[in-house]
């Protein structure tokens, strides 16, 4: 059985970034990119301009991994910073841990969102201190 959700406009406001199509200007600026041929794997122009204006930005040198969605660069990204057997410390109200649809846990090959609590969805310092003690080192448990 298949659910529908109706969208209203406070259900917009913070609902997902593709839920609409792309203005005329991007759908231009995709297709005209589109066109051609290009090195891949990184060694493209458009990422090349990406890589340099980030390494500008962070004044330090840095990497482009482009990918197809925010759900794949989140997971991605967790999963080069979290081993299977580890744990990611989150608000429970934050993206990852609402909005992800398991994916970080996908990505990751199985490492375990970890809800940490704290006011206005922003994560208490001493309870992320209490959740980063939690049994660390404890091979029954995943590791902060």
């Amino acid at each position: 059985m298949s659910t529908t959700h109706a969208i209203t406009p406070s259900s917009r406001a913070f609902s997902s970034d593709n839920m609409a199509g792309a203005s005329p200007e991007i759908a231009r600026a995709v297709a005209d990119a589109a066109t051609g041929q290009v090195l891949p794997y990184g060694n493209d122009p458009f990422t090349d301009s990406a890589r340099r204006r980030l390494r500008e930005i962070f004044e330090r040198d840095v990497d482009v991994f482009p990918v197809s969605t925010g759900s794949a660069a989140n997971g991605l990204s967790l999963a080069a910073l979290t081993p299977p057997w580890g744990s990611v410390l989150c608000h429970p109200d934050s993206h990852i841990n609402t909005d992800e649809c398991g994916a970080p846990e996908f990505f990751t090959n199985g490492a375990k969102l970890v809800g940490v609590p704290g006011a206005d969805s922003k994560i208490d310092p001493e309870a992320l201190r209490a959740a980063v003690r939690r049994r660390a080192g404890d091979v029954h448990s995943v590791q902060p």
